[in-house]
């Protein structure tokens, strides 16, 4: 499996809209009750973490003449589940203790 990489950017960089309580925003994606159950998601709170795993395909690439980029993706496949705490390594190397 491909490593995570946060895809947090800095409202700083394009301005601060108001009512935001961090400099920082997420690109989002929209899931309707049809596409939740089909993951079956249940009803995560606001707020839930969790792993997403997904097939998508580029849809559209753009570039221009300054070096920006961008690119859209259609996600056909996807599976959701609650984010996994990894363990900290005293209760590995003492798991009695």
């Amino acid at each position: 499996m491909a490593e995570l990489a946060s895809l947090a950017q800095k409202y700083s960089e394009i301005g601060k809209p108001a009512g935001a309580d961090k400099d920082e925003y997420f690109p989002c994606l929209y899931l309707d009750e049809k596409q939740m159950d089909a993951m079956k998601l249940g009803n995560p709170r606001v707020g839930t973490e969790m792993t997403m795993t997904a097939t998508v395909r580029v849809s559209s690439i753009s570039e221009s003449q300054n070096g920006a980029r961008s690119m859209s993706v259609e996600i056909t496949e996807a599976a959701m589940s609650p984010k996994e705490k990894k363990p900290d390594a005293a209760s590995v190397l003492f798991p009695n203790g």
